[in-house]
């Protein structure tokens, strides 16, 4: 059984390795015994490679995982109904291009987390910001090793589209279950944790350096533009707006599949609304929203500064979730939310 092998291969970005693995006959009950010399042997080459499979193979028999979460260990994963769409195992990066400390990365070397997913800094604080919106496949790899449900939509999707039919709790489970994963991998210091971005992260992100404003609700509408540009209408290469604009797509459309904005972010206006850490204002049971979606056409919810906001408790099909990685000195937001 080779269960929680391949999950450290893929969460480490290592999966080409499963055959060398595979050729040897070392399963699951061997992995604890394993030496840096045999994982040579066997083929591993590079040293950094046989350092991390060896800090997680000796995690295999501590309470590791487990204890840093509410989620299982990762053993075989639990059944679950079969999913909506069919991802193919997703291609491992093996690029020095990326940075392999999420605190030394830059937008030239981002941070890669186990998802894949390239993070970049926006210039508040220590903040990574995710490149793309959470996509079908990463939930699917969430809900294989979890059970959780994997949400539908009432549209074809491919596994590169946007998970949709979150709710902010739903955004919230999913990023504690990154963030248990990357620290139980040694890929993230127990000092970081994933979580959604706040509303002026969000701002950071899609260019607003400053707007008045003390709460979301105060902020909203008030710094005109677009995400692309000053002018409307977009152009039909602008975002994934609503068809009326030419971009070739009905519904969502797989994240990015437009130009990213000058940190190399994706898809800030259109495709599909983002759940925000923030309420919209005080007293209010709403979450905050940026983005807009691929169905709306009024130019007052596609600015760059306009925030809906919507029950948190409630999802829809034009609705998805964008983490960021941040320290969790700066305030672990899930726990004061």
């Amino acid at each position: 059984m080779q269960a929680r092998l391949d999950w450290i291969l893929r969460g480490l970005g290592l999966r080409e390795l499963m055959p060398l693995f595979e050729r040897e006959g070392i399963d699951d009950t061997l992995l604890a015994a394993l030496t840096e010399d045999e994982l040579r042997s066997i083929g591993v080459e590079k040293l950094g490679d046989r350092k991390r499979l060896m800090q997680a193979f000796a995690k295999m028999g501590a309470s590791g995982f487990a204890a840093k979460s509410s989620l299982q260990a990762p053993a075989a994963p639990p059944a679950a109904s079969p999913p909506t769409v069919s991802a193919p195992a997703p291609a491992p990066v093996r690029n020095t291009a990326y940075s392999q400390q999420p605190l030394m990365a830059t937008l030239a070397r981002p941070y890669l987390s186990s998802l894949r997913v390239p993070m970049v800094p926006i210039g508040r604080g220590k903040t990574l910001f995710s490149i793309h919106e959470v996509r079908v496949r990463d939930y699917m790899e969430y809900a294989a090793e979890t059970g959780a449900v994997l949400p539908g939509a009432d549209y074809a999707q491919s596994p590169d589209h946007p998970v949709v039919n979150v709710h902010w709790d739903d955004a919230r489970l999913f990023s504690e279950w990154l963030t248990a994963r990357e620290v139980w991998l040694g890929l993230i210091p127990e000092s970081m944790i994933y979580r959604l971005p706040t509303d002026e992260e969000w701002s950071a992100a899609v260019g607003l350096s400053y707007e008045s404003g003390t709460s979301p609700r105060g902020r909203s509408g008030v710094v005109e533009g677009f995400p692309w540009g000053g002018e409307f209408p977009p152009t039909a290469t602008s975002g994934n707006y609503h068809m009326k604009f030419g971009c070739g797509f009905r519904e969502t459309s797989p994240v990015g599949s437009f130009a990213p904005n000058r940190l190399g972010i994706y898809d800030l206006g259109g495709n599909v609304w983002e759940w925000c850490m923030d309420l919209y204002e005080k007293g209010s049971p709403d979450r905050v929203l940026r983005g807009a979606s691929c169905f709306n056409d009024d130019p007052l919810y596609l600015m760059s500064s306009f925030r809906d906001h919507f029950p948190a408790d409630r999802a829809r099909n034009n609705l998805g979730i964008r983490l960021v990685l941040a320290p969790a000195a700066e305030g672990n937001l899930w726990s004061k939310a």
